[in-house]
């Protein structure tokens, strides 16, 4: 499916300017860039952002902004995730993750917006071409943001728990022989486990497939095919830790903007 239409591109634009207008953006909670090697004659760039918008009510979101540092690319070349946690290292709102179907340089993609307070940190995943599919990365972990009833929200110091999981060597195995943990530690370990630790849409603290969550793309065709229409909403299963018990249901949302100075 398209993401976008030349037509749709120049609207979503114009709405995207003037929601921004209309809801105060405060996005002062973002990762280093991790930038790439060339990647079959590219370069790319990625952070992991947290966005509070300041409508009633306030919302958190992960953003994930993904660029290329050589100019617009092909179609299929780059794709971008967004991942928002919590400070127990829970995945609490995710995005699809969404490729690029049209020749750009860079845009944003979007969480699911959180009005809960508490604090949150934004974890981004990418996917670029390689010429014989995609090399994936893993983004680095913004500061926590504290969304909050103060007029802006505050970024705190890493939990003692965060820091426990970026300093583990190893997950934890069920009796179905599968890994499982947070998702953030996958910045020590090297690869994420095979269920990742989320809350359900019921509240459910459980845990969801990494498949689920990324499946694995092999070709330009079989990315864009993966693509799902702006704004789209899915369901994966939320299970409890033997990776078999259903508990619940988490959601993720198809949402994403061009970057409006690199159309």
């Amino acid at each position: 499916m398209n993401l976008l239409t030349k037509t749709s591109k120049i609207l979503m634009g114009s709405v995207l300017a003037m929601t921004m207008l209309a809801t105060p953006v405060f996005a002062d909670t973002y990762s280093p860039p991790l930038k790439t090697p060339e990647i079959y004659g590219k370069k790319y760039s990625f952070t992991s952002e947290v966005w509070v918008r300041y409508a009633n009510p306030k919302t958190v979101e992960a953003v994930a902004f993904v660029e290329s540092l050589s100019g617009d690319v092909p179609v299929g070349y780059m794709g971008g995730q967004a991942y928002l946690y919590d400070k127990a290292g829970n995945l609490k709102a995710g995005s699809t993750m969404v490729y690029n179907d049209d020749s750009f340089s860079a845009f944003h993609v979007y969480s699911p917006r959180m009005s809960t307070y508490g604090e949150y940190y934004a974890f981004s995943r990418a996917d670029f071409y390689n010429g014989n599919g995609y090399t994936r990365y893993a983004g680095n972990k913004s500061p926590i943001q504290t969304l909050n009833s103060s007029t802006f929200a505050k970024t705190t110091e890493d939990s003692k728990v965060i820091e426990d999981l970026l300093s583990k060597t190893e997950y934890d195995v069920n009796d179905n022989g599968e890994t499982y943990g947070s998702g953030l530690s996958i910045l020590s370990i090297g690869e994420e486990p095979d269920l990742i630790s989320a809350i359900g849409t019921n509240g459910v603290k459980g845990y969801v497939r990494a498949i689920d969550l990324t499946p694995e793309v092999s070709s330009i065709e079989e990315a864009i095919e993966a693509n799902k229409d702006n704004g789209d909403i899915s369901t994966i299963p939320l299970y409890d830790v033997d990776g078999t018990t259903v508990l619940g249901e988490f959601e993720l949302v198809t949402n994403f903007e061009l970057d409006p100075e690199k159309k």
